[in-house]
């Protein structure tokens, strides 16, 4: 639903004013779970709120990509349309190309031809772009900006998003990259780094959220024989998460981070497609966080 007109600003963070001190926005990502970015995505295009700074990660990564290009509804489609396509992602997938998530037929065949995100008014944004990704060879993280979508492709967001195990390693200039989720899950150190002084972080878990071991941590080793230094990046991604995680509710404490998450656990995982009133009952709370966040009616 769209806003009507914004009430009074809450003083301890000042939403208006995002660019001065610089204010990053972190989007965390988790497959489908990103449905509940979207809707507060969604929130801030209502709201005309845009930020200096935007990271990503993942599907949240390109997430981001399409909002930065103007789109409202676009990303939605992919997860309660595309997604239920046997072309999207499933085992035909893995059989066919090698990964269950099929990259090319997301971020070529959809994003460049039958749903196109617009590449003119991505290109054009003044603000800054970061995209993670895994380096397969070194198990960490790299971080991809505007320059990235130069070329008007999104191989940087295929790269983002190529689970290890579910799906190969994506090239860019030589190097393989896997999802950003495996090095740095929660970029807050990053947004830091890149001069931001404050954060609005969207997460998809609630409130004493405690991250476990990655299952099946064992054979990753013989999973990924030949990328041993991001099977040994999985097995320790969890500690990475608690620390970025404890880093954001500090930054919190400190009147420096708004935190925009679900009050309880989605009630969905990674790779649920349906029903759809389901991720749309997600989606419209992720609006709705935000919208609180934001203080407005």
């Amino acid at each position: 639903m769209p806003f009507t007109s914004p009430q009074a600003q809450p003083s301890f963070f000042g939403w208006d004013s995002l660019r001065s001190p610089k204010t990053g926005l972190l989007a965390e990502g988790g497959g489908q779970l990103g449905i509940y970015g979207v809707g507060a995505l969604q929130c801030f295009f209502d709201a005309g709120v845009t930020f200096p700074y935007y990271i990503g990660v993942s599907a949240a990564a390109a997430n981001l990509a399409s909002h930065l290009a103007g789109h409202r509804e676009r990303t939605a489609r992919f997860y309660l349309e595309y997604a239920l396509r046997k072309e999207y992602m499933g085992f035909r997938s893995y059989l066919q190309t090698g990964s269950f998530f099929n990259m090319h037929y997301i971020y070529d065949t959809l994003t460049n031809h039958l749903d196109p995100i617009n590449y003119e008014t991505l290109l054009a944004c003044p603000d800054e772009i970061r995209v993670v990704a895994t380096n397969a060879a070194t198990g960490r993280a790299e971080y991809f900006d505007n320059g990235a979508f130069a070329g008007r492709h999104c191989t940087a967001l295929m790269a983002s998003c190529s689970l290890p195990v579910y799906c190969r390693p994506v090239e860019i200039d030589g190097s393989f990259f896997f999802d950003g989720g495996v090095a740095d899950s929660l970029p807050v150190e990053q947004l830091l780094a890149d001069g931001c002084e404050r954060v609005v972080a969207l997460l998809n878990r609630p409130a004493g959220y405690q991250k476990r071991p990655e299952k099946g941590s064992l054979f990753y080793s013989i999973l990924l024989r030949q990328w041993p230094e991001t099977a040994h990046a999985l097995r320790k991604r969890h500690l990475n998460y608690i620390a970025s995680l404890q880093k954001l509710e500090a930054l919190e404490r400190e009147g420096r981070a708004v935190l925009i998450r679900p009050k309880v656990a989605l009630p969905m995982r990674t790779f649920t497609r349906r029903p759809r009133a389901l991720l749309e009952q997600v989606q419209q709370q992720g609006y709705e966080d935000a919208k609180a966040a934001l203080a407005l009616s």
